[in-house]
């Protein structure tokens, strides 16, 4: 059974070796994705809470506003698309993202 979560960090770490270009190149067999997760606005401030991120630095790895986070945790607004994703990955290892931001 494929799992997206090693995937995602195996493609990280293959573009912070070569860089982003290069991928381009490679031939790829694409499968079918995991559905995305959606959060309740409970469980957003809860793994942000359990991640110790402010509101501000959860919007900014995100790259949404801080505003937009005190949405999402209200029940104002719904994450969708890439920020679920990446809120999907950080919900199965914090560490995920460590590879893209840091190198």
């Amino acid at each position: 059974m494929r799992n997206v979560h090693d995937e995602t960090l195996e493609e990280l770490r293959e573009i912070s070796k070569i860089g982003i270009g290069h991928l381009h190149r490679r031939t790829r067999e694409y499968r079918p994705l995991t559905p995305i997760v959606k959060y309740s606005p409970q469980e957003i401030k809860q793994l942000r809470k359990k991640l110790q991120f402010t509101q501000t630095y959860f919007g900014e790895l995100l790259g949404v506003s801080l505003k937009t986070i005190q949405a999402w945790e209200s029940g104002i607004n719904k994450p969708n698309g890439t920020a679920l994703r990446i809120i999907q990955m950080l919900e199965n290892d914090p560490s995920a993202l460590d590879i893209l931001l840091h190198g």
